[in-house]
C-alpha cells in the first residue's frame, strides 16, 4: 500500500473507529455493496469500501457511469434508496435528474453539470424530491472516481440531510468523502 492510501486509511479509521477493511478480508458487509467492473485507484476503493463496511448502511450516496449515454446510476446505496423511497431497480440506469422537481434551482443543477464537465469536486446545498412527491434539502457531494492512470471511471455523489429547522444548516461531519482532495 502506498503512503498516500496508508495515509488516507489511517484517517478513515480515526474518524470512523468501527470501520474495517473488507478488501483481502472475509468478514462480510451488511446491505448492498458496489462491486465496480471498472478497476479504481486504491484511495477510491478505500472510499467505497469504507461506505459499503458494517455499520455505514444508511449512508446516501450513489455511483455514475460517465462513459455510458446521460451518465447513469449504477449503484444506489441503501441509505439512498431508503431516503428517497425508490428501490433499487427504480434508481439504477437512470441519471439523477429524476430526483428533480419544480422547485428544484437550475443554478445549483449547473454547478453539478459544470463540475462534471471540469471533471472536478464540487458541494451544493440541493433540493430534490423522494418518490412520494414530498421535498427535501440535502447537502450533495460530487467527486470523481478514477483508476490507477488517473482517469475518470465513475462519479460519486453522497447525500447528507439538512435538517427542517435550519436550510443550509451543514449536518455533523458532511462530506468525507468530498474532504479527501484530489488524486494528484
Amino acid at each position: 500500500m502506498t503512503s498516500v492510501a496508508s495515509s488516507l486509511l489511517h484517517l478513515l479509521q480515526s474518524l470512523f473507529p468501527s470501520y474495517e477493511p473488507m478488501m483481502g478480508s472475509t468478514s462480510p458487509a451488511t446491505g448492498r455493496h458496489f462491486d465496480p467492473e471498472k478497476q479504481l485507484c486504491e484511495k477510491d476503493c478505500i472510499i467505497l469500501d469504507m461506505l459499503s463496511s458494517a455499520g455505514h448502511e444508511n449512508v446516501c450516496f450513489c455511483v455514475t457511469d460517465p462513459s455510458q449515454v446521460d451518465n447513469p446510476i449504477v449503484f444506489a446505496s441503501d441509505g439512498f434508496c431508503k431516503f428517497t423511497g425508490y428501490l433499487p431497480t427504480e434508481i439504477e440506469g437512470r441519471n439523477c435528474r429524476f430526483l428533480q422537481g419544480p422547485d428544484t434551482c437550475a443554478s445549483d443543477v449547473s454547478q453539478i453539470r459544470d463540475a462534471i464537465e471540469k471533471e472536478t469536486d464540487t458541494s451544493v446545498n440541493l433540493l430534490n424530491y423522494r418518490k412520494d412527491g414530498t421535498p427535501f434539502v440535502n447537502e450533495f457531494f460530487l467527486s470523481p472516481l478514477r483508476d490507477d492512470d488517473h482517469a475518470i471511471i465513475y462519479y460519486i455523489g453522497v447525500q447528507c440531510p439538512v435538517p427542517k429547522s435550519g436550510p443550509g444548516q451543514m449536518p455533523a461531519n458532511p462530506g468525507w468523502v468530498y474532504s479527501q482532495g484530489s488524486h494528484a
